[in-house]
């Protein structure tokens, strides 16, 4: 049953719970934060290709990494 945006929204105010979970923290060990590091300090951005190869070097997800260097490319 489709429902347009404002019955969602009722339901919603009406106390349907529906919550997403939130996706926990990602902790990196002291190898993959060296491996992310020594590779950022060299290339600040990486190729689809080259995301995936790290990712896997690593036993990350291409998505950790890609967050990852988002987040070092800010701070810096």
């Amino acid at each position: 049953l489709w429902q347009s945006p404002s019955d969602a929204a009722l339901a919603n105010a009406a106390g349907s719970k529906s919550y997403r979970r939130r996706k926990a923290r990602t902790v990196f060990s002291d190898y993959q934060l060296q491996g992310l590091e020594k590779r950022f300090d060299c290339q600040r951005y990486l190729s689809t290709p080259e995301r995936i190869e790290l990712a896997a070097a690593l036993n990350l997800s291409e998505t950790q990494v890609k967050t990852w260097f988002s987040k070092s490319k800010n701070e810096a």
